[in-house]
């Protein structure tokens, strides 16, 4: 399976959502993170630097809508509604042919929102989730801050 990470097609890529006693496969998933920054200003219009603010990240994955159902199950099963429920960490490994592998972390991930659609004539359904990352994304082994 090729897989697209923030947009760069690797030859072949693995999402492993670290769910015990539960295995799905993930369609899609993108990500991204940020550091707020802001220029200072003093005298003039120049900048004479800036300041940092707050971290943050998002994400979105996809979802084959039987894996969803799986999903729901699940969550019955321990008895966590759909949005409570934690995941540790989601890892993200992707490489090209002969290169290394390269994986990113995400890290306190929960669900924050399942969208779905249906049209005629869909060979599948699927259901996009965002997600809500109360960690921090980590890119092959480097920490953001």
């Amino acid at each position: 399976m090729s897989l697209k990470v923030n947009g760069k097609a690797y030859d072949w890529g693995d999402v492993d959502l670290k769910i015990p006693n539960l295995t799905i496969e993930v369609q899609e998933i993108s990500y991204d993170d940020e550091l707020e920054k802001e220029l200072a200003y003093g005298k003039g219009q120049a900048p004479r630097g800036y300041g940092e603010g707050n971290y943050k990240s998002s994400a979105k994955m996809t979802l084959l809508r039987d894996d969803y159902d799986e999903l729901i199950e699940y969550c019955k099963g321990k008895g966590v509604p759909f949005y409570k429920l934690q995941i540790p960490k989601i890892v993200v490994s992707y490489a090209n042919a002969g290169g290394k592998t390269i994986s990113d972390v995400l890290n306190k991930v929960s669900f924050s929102k399942a969208s779905h659609k249906a049209a005629q004539g869909d060979k599948s359904l699927k259901i996009d989730i965002d997600l809500f990352i109360a960690g921090t994304i980590e890119r092959n082994g480097l920490k953001p801050v």
